[in-house]
């Protein structure tokens, strides 16, 4: 067995991470130009641009890491449906965590205290970013299951309608 060098290394974790990278980026503006456009209704101004492009890099790579974890593919004999869900929740516990602690101390500075901080956490814009990070993630999980069984050529070929080059 060949072990890489370290440009090898780099080079595949920057193919396994442009795909999760694009996503994310694309949803993630796509919910932070949700919440302007809702701020805005209130006289609101906010920019979510770059707020949400690292957040999706973040992500992007939280979720490469956690998905090499052993108890991420915990039903490969059954339909991937499971392993969807199984995915989808082990990501949103992960991101929940992450988000949660980030708003927290963030909002310990202005608060000063646990409990408000908490409180301020817990409104209704929070929940409506944890639902949209719920289909987020399902729609994520979802592809990249169907990518994984169908293989990288075949999902290409069925999605995109390219062919590879062997099956001329």
């Amino acid at each position: 067995m060949r072990i890489r060098t370290t440009g090898e290394t780099i080079k595949h974790e920057i193919r396994e991470l442009i795909p999760a990278v694009i996503y994310f980026v694309i949803t993630f503006n796509t919910i932070g130009f949700t919440k302007v456009l809702m701020l805005r209704e209130y006289g609101i101004t906010a920019s979510t641009f770059v707020g949400a492009t690292i957040g999706a890099f973040l992500v992007a790579k939280v979720i490469l890491i956690v998905g090499v974890l052993p108890f991420m593919e915990p039903f490969p004999k059954i339909p991937i449906m499971y392993n969807v869900l199984w995915k989808t929740l082990i990501y949103l516990l992960a991101a929940f965590i992450i988000q949660s602690l980030e708003e927290v101390i963030r909002l310990l500075l202005k608060h000063s205290s646990l409990a408000p901080a908490w409180d301020a956490l817990l409104g209704p814009h929070f929940w409506v970013i944890q639902i949209w990070l719920v289909m987020v993630l399902l729609v994520f999980c979802t592809f990249r299951e169907l990518i994984h069984v169908l293989g990288a050529e075949k999902a290409k070929e069925i999605f995109l309608g390219i062919r590879s080059s062997h099956d001329a």
